[in-house]
């Protein structure tokens, strides 16, 4: 049954529009596009192991001796069937999953700056294969869901999963058009790497507000440029080779748009330049990469003449009262 582990959430979860949007959506894996990754999970060894170890930069997930050769040789066909590895890094039965984002820098970056997670209702919009959700899953929250519409992201969070039990944590494919039909249910939200893709940031930030519980936070992470002047870059085609990118604002910028959204407690947490080291080439993520998209005579400009990338997040709360 779709959604039946929010059920107990009736009044805070508009099942009627949900419904329908899964029906479409989980008809993505069954296509016959996704038909190598449904097959490459139906091979998986059928285990789940003792072993899970999230508090380290690397997620580790078994480790090799519980497993025999052919089996490794099975997850490994299935890993590299379901390449490009975006998010990492994991340790799975012994395998280096190196993805070309290194998230322990992120997280390092992000960690202090959270509520303690134990109970607590998270949702993670664009969380690609899940990460950050199975390195949060060790602070024994109520509920972790992520969203994301991407095939690919699905089998690959599924993969992860099969092998470790994780009762409260769940994903859907879903993106940050239907974070709207949640009602003043979740205690944290991250959009990250999200809001630039999107033609509606105010719209996304407005969405968010109305998903948190009161008192509820937000951590808003994103390609940013520098400056001081509250203004947004417009590419005229693309940034950094990606097309479907929209609005890049600056630090001051993007604490405004919270502003005129209603939020309080605005805090910058983190602004780092991006660096290759956090997102480079590697043998699961072989395609091209940050220092591909930068100007080799100069790494200040993106290839096409912008500034260059810098990151930055923002934490900001719902106010416990809203304003009538």
């Amino acid at each position: 049954m779709l959604l039946s582990y929010l059920k107990k959430y009736t009044s805070h979860v508009e099942f009627e529009r949900l419904h329908p949007i899964l029906v479409q959506r989980n008809k993505l894996p069954t296509a016959s596009s996704s038909k190598p990754f449904r097959n490459c999970l139906d091979h998986l060894p059928d285990y789940q192991t003792d072993h899970v170890d999230f508090s380290k930069d690397i997620l580790e997930i078994g480790k090799a001796a519980e497993l025999s050769p052919s089996q490794i040789e099975e997850i490994t066909k299935a890993l590299t069937i379901l390449m490009p590895w975006r998010k990492g890094p994991y340790n799975l039965f012994g395998i280096d999953l190196d993805g070309e984002w290194r998230c322990e820098y992120k997280w390092e970056r992000l960690k202090n700056f959270l509520p303690p997670l134990k109970g607590k209702r998270i949702l993670d919009i664009g969380c690609n294969n899940g990460w950050y959700l199975f390195k949060m899953s060790a602070e024994r929250p109520e509920l972790l869901l992520g969203i994301d519409p991407v095939a690919r992201c699905f089998y690959q969070f599924k993969l992860l999963k099969h092998f470790i039990n994780t009762p409260n944590l769940f994903f859907e494919l879903l993106g940050i058009d239907e974070v709207k039909y949640f009602h003043h249910f979740f205690d944290v939200i991250f959009n990250m790497g999200i809001i630039y893709h999107h033609r509606s940031p105010i719209d996304q930030l407005l969405d968010i507000r109305q998903a948190l519980r009161p008192g509820g936070i937000t951590i808003i992470e994103t390609l940013g440029i520098p400056g001081d002047d509250p203004v947004a870059l417009f590419p005229y085609e693309r940034y950094t080779q990606m097309k479907n990118v929209y609005f890049i604002p600056t630090v001051n910028c993007l604490m405004n748009w919270l502003k005129k959204t209603k939020f309080e407690n605005i805090e910058l947490i983190s602004s780092v330049k991006l660096t290759h080291e956090e997102q480079r080439v590697t043998p699961w993520c072989p395609s091209k990469s940050l220092e591909d998209f930068l100007d080799p005579a100069d790494n200040s400009k993106t290839i096409e003449g912008y500034p260059a990338p810098i990151r930055f997040a923002i934490r900001a709360c719902k106010p416990l009262k809203e304003d009538s």
